[in-house]
């Protein structure tokens, strides 16, 4: 979304034309309402044409080239762009990928980057390519990963930081005045989407690890564990000491739920039993009876 309001103010500013808009399609949400993408409405309030193929596939491809692009500009979008569409517009495409690239290429830059415990991640402009994410470099911004930061917080940051580095450099590469540097395929590491499965929290591994698999899955696809047979899912937890216990071992400390960890403890700050509203642990652990000898999962 951010990416396109900056295209939007550089096409106020007379530095571009937009000629269309594809996102994906409006799908299934609660109770069977399509829920719209948010970057279509956004779209539609500018006056912008929507296209929503599924994918972009042979008629797609007849109606976005009917409208004669002439520059491709995408961010997060989700699908691949074939080859004919970059060499209708002789390969003048530019990408905004979330991570400094060559590292984490893929379709989960952010949420890899906290699970690794990077210090640091960023944005990179790139020349678009029909390979995943191997383009030319064009520019990049450094930004440093919060503690504490989660997934959503940091997709929300580097959004931001994604768009500004957009609407000072696009106008630099439709003058031709930025040089893009190919990509060290030796660096690369793979960001590969994660799956709801992926974010079960394992006690046997050490609290910092889990703790950074907390952050990585909230709120999307979210970090979970079973306790007495329904799925419990932590939105926040933090890393505490204490005397070694048994991997999974539940207990309150100071009021506050945690589990003992193959290192440590893991503090449970925010939970969402299943049925209910996230709360804190707190009020998750006030709520309990009989936990004597409790683990997770259970």
């Amino acid at each position: 979304m951010p990416s396109l309001e900056a295209v939007d103010r550089l096409r106020e500013r007379g530095a571009l034309d937009l000629a269309a808009v594809v996102t994906q399609p409006d799908r299934p949400g609660d109770r069977g309402r399509l829920t719209v993408p948010a970057v279509k409405v956004r779209a539609l309030a500018f006056g912008v044409p929507v296209l929503q193929p599924e994918r972009i596939d042979e008629a797609a491809l007849h109606e976005i080239m009917s409208l004669r692009p002439e520059l491709l500009v995408w961010a997060a979008y989700g699908n691949r762009i074939p080859r004919t569409l970059l060499a209708s517009v002789n390969g003048r495409a530019v990408n905004v990928h979330a991570s400094l690239l060559p590292r984490w290429r893929g379709a989960a830059p952010i949420a890899h980057a906290i699970l690794a415990g990077d210090g640091e991640t960023g944005v990179t402009l790139m020349e678009g390519t029909a390979a995943l994410d191997e383009g030319p470099i064009l520019a990049q911004e450094r930004a440093l990963i919060g503690e504490a930061e989660s997934a959503g917080d940091l997709t929300r940051r580097l959004a931001l930081l994604g768009a500004g580095l957009l609407e000072r450099e696009l106008p630099r590469y439709i003058a031709g005045e930025l040089e893009a540097a190919p990509q060290d395929g030796s660096l690369a590491t793979l960001a590969p989407k994660l799956t709801s499965q992926d974010g079960e929290l394992d006690f046997s591994r050490p609290a910092d690890e889990l703790a950074r698999r907390v952050r990585a899955f909230t709120p999307e696809p979210g970090a979970w564990t079973t306790f007495r047979g329904d799925r419990l899912v932590v939105g926040g937890a933090s890393v505490s000491g204490g005397t070694p216990k048994e991997h999974g071992a539940l207990e309150f400390h100071d009021g506050w739920p945690e589990v003992a960890a193959g290192a440590g403890w893991l503090r449970l700050e925010l939970v969402r039993p299943a049925g209910k509203r996230t709360m804190t642990g707190e009020d998750w652990a006030r709520g309990l009876r009989g936990i004597g000898g409790a683990r997770l999962p259970s």
